[in-house]
């Protein structure tokens, strides 16, 4: 299987680069022109502590942010087609929560519905390159639509993992790294489980200091090295190296500030979160539990050109589906804490110098 994968991610990257244009008007997951949606989450959290004690955390959205955030989705859908219709499932609009939510505490979140590639499409090892396409077409559409109507020359992050992270990269070589007066704009980019690498553009650099602003904050979380064969973490451009920002680089910490929030996850990535991290707290009252002083990253590379978020601790989340995709379905939550954090400084940095 690990193989068809990496064919079907190969795929999905070469198709990115020959997207044709779309016009459908957008349908947005989240925005702040609406006034429920699944990036309204509550923001409070149960603190559950190594030794089981539990005390509460709250935190606000900001009342008037002068950002904006726009978040595009990792592969969700369990739709049985090639791409996902512009539909509202239950597992997308759960995974805008459990990774989008929190960065209202700093800006205004825009979230695109957008034609992806679906579960079906992408597992299946024969992703045609014409559902990638249409994925990346759909998505841009709404990105030009959301700057033509809806920024009104605000900063923004984007804020991408997996198949939104594959998607953002081209947005930033097509879109932004060419584009002085956009790029000028772009307060960064969190492209988590992405394999970005670090020549992949002219301009766009990755970050490497705390509030620095137009730079890229990229990984790919393992426990082991990656596999040989690992889909994550490991490129074949030459000269290249797939980019890994350490957060404590950038203004957090080398330990891991994790967020779930309580929301159930349906689905098949439900079933596979079930499987990657069991032993979740029980009885939490709150919309999200936070658990510190479990978990350590820092980046690491291997003798073998690999680069990679390593992340150690007494309990670790278990690699899913298999050992070559290492952590990627934990990229976002299990350092939630430190992206927001990331994000802030970037954002404050962005609004002084603005």
């Amino acid at each position: 299987m690990s193989r068809a994968l990496s064919l079907a991610v190969a795929a999905c990257a070469l198709a990115l680069a020959v997207a044709a244009p779309a016009s459908a008007k957008t349908t947005w997951l989240c925005s702040p022109q609406q006034s429920s949606d699944p990036c309204d989450y509550g923001l409070t959290s149960t603190v559950v502590q190594p030794d089981g004690t539990r005390s509460t955390q709250t935190a606000k959205a900001a009342k008037r942010p002068k950002v904006d955030c726009f978040y595009v989705y990792p592969t969700v859908s369990d739709q049985k087609t090639p791409n996902a219709t512009l539909a509202k499932d239950p597992e997308i609009k759960a995974i805008a929560t459990y990774q989008a939510s929190r960065f209202r505490q700093d800006c205004r979140v825009w979230a695109p519905m957008y034609k992806q590639v679906t579960l079906v499409g992408i597992l299946g090892g024969t992703t045609d390159p014409k559902a990638a396409a249409t994925a990346y077409a759909s998505a841009k559409a709404a990105f030009d639509d959301y700057i033509k109507h809806d920024n009104h020359g605000r900063g923004f992050v984007l804020i991408g993992h997996s198949q939104g992270s594959f998607v953002l990269k081209q947005l930033i070589a097509d879109e932004i790294d060419k584009k002085p007066a956009l790029r000028k704009r772009m307060v960064s980019a969190l492209l988590l489980g992405g394999n970005v690498t670090n020549k992949a553009y002219k301009h766009v650099k990755p970050c490497s200091k705390a509030g620095q602003n137009g730079c890229v904050v990229a990984w790919s979380m393992f426990h082991d090295a990656p596999p040989s064969d690992s889909l994550f973490g490991r490129t074949t451009a030459s000269g290249q190296q797939v980019v890994c920002t350490s957060p404590s680089k950038l203004g957090s910490s080398s330990k891991l500030l994790p967020y779930a929030p309580t929301l159930p996850f349906p689905g098949t990535i439900g079933a596979a979160l079930s499987i990657f991290e069991p032993n979740q707290p029980t009885n939490v009252s709150t919309p999200w539990y936070f658990e510190p002083n479990l978990l350590t990253g820092t980046c690491a590379t291997t003798a073998d050109g690999a680069s990679y978020l390593k992340v150690d601790g007494s309990v670790l989340p278990n690699p899913v589906p298999t050992p070559e995709w290492g952590l990627h379905l934990g990229d976002v939550n299990l350092a939630m804490g430190n992206l927001t954090t990331i994000a802030q400084k970037q954002i404050a940095a962005y609004v002084k110098r603005s």
